[in-house]
């Protein structure tokens, strides 16, 4: 259990609380960079409210797509029928992406990628303080550029365009560092009954699903730092 730090000070200052946001999510889930980009607008408007400590934590949503990937389009047919999915329920989410500046190529991706290897990247990331920037970086990779995030090869480009050595994170991903982290995340997700992403987890013991509106956030966020206050003066 992680504690809030509470302070008062003089002449009706706002109260400082520290909360811990796991994301568990997919590098190749729509509505997890939509999510993102909303509680982003949202902590930054509680700013003076509270400060905030972001972990990603690893789900597959296709773990048994092989290393090497999958045709995305015989997936869909695969999953979908001969429609290959609903135009209308992906033009729904480019729209969503416009309002919060997300440009997506649906079309633009031709391989669905196992997302291990990206997931043990997002890991490695966070020991360099940079977890949030290659999300964000991983996401525009996939999404926007059409780039295949289950290749090493393109996940040391990523990561050198974002200041990382290309031989360390060559070494890193040609090794099994940080596999066993990543597959204690996704058991961790499915022992706590997650199977919908994005699922927001706050100090732990507080959860939201989805990608919510920056409001339903704040809303959300407001009513955790007031029990996790109430809990804190008992």
């Amino acid at each position: 259990m992680f504690n809030i730090t509470i302070s008062f000070q003089k002449q009706n200052q706002m109260i400082a609380n520290k909360l811990k946001i796991d994301i568990v999510s997919d590098i190749v889930c729509p509505w997890c960079v939509i999510g993102y980009k909303k509680l982003s607008i949202a902590m930054q408007d509680l700013k003076n409210e509270a400060k905030f400590d972001i972990h990603w934590k690893a789900y597959q949503l296709h773990p048994e797509i092989p290393k090497e990937g999958f045709d995305k389009e015989e997936y869909m047919k695969i999953k979908f029928g001969e429609s290959g999915g609903s135009r209308s329920r992906f033009d729904f989410i480019t729209e969503e992406g416009k309002k919060v500046g997300i440009e997506f190529n649906f079309n633009k991706t031709k391989n669905l990628p196992n997302t291990f290897l990206a997931h043990r990247l997002l890991w490695f990331s966070k020991s360099k303080g940079i977890q949030d920037v290659m999300a964000e970086a991983l996401f525009e990779a996939y999404f926007s550029e059409g780039r295949d995030v289950g290749s090493m090869k393109e996940l040391i480009s990523i990561s050198n365009e974002k200041g990382l050595n290309k031989d360390e994170i060559k070494d890193f991903l040609k090794s099994d560092i940080g596999s066993r982290e990543v597959s204690r995340q996704e058991l961790r997700a499915r022992e706590m009954n997650i199977f919908s992403i994005p699922t927001y987890i706050i100090n732990k013991k507080y959860s939201l699903v989805g990608g919510q509106e920056p409001d339903t956030f704040k809303a959300y966020i407001r009513k955790v730092i007031e029990v996790e206050s109430t809990h804190n003066q008992l």
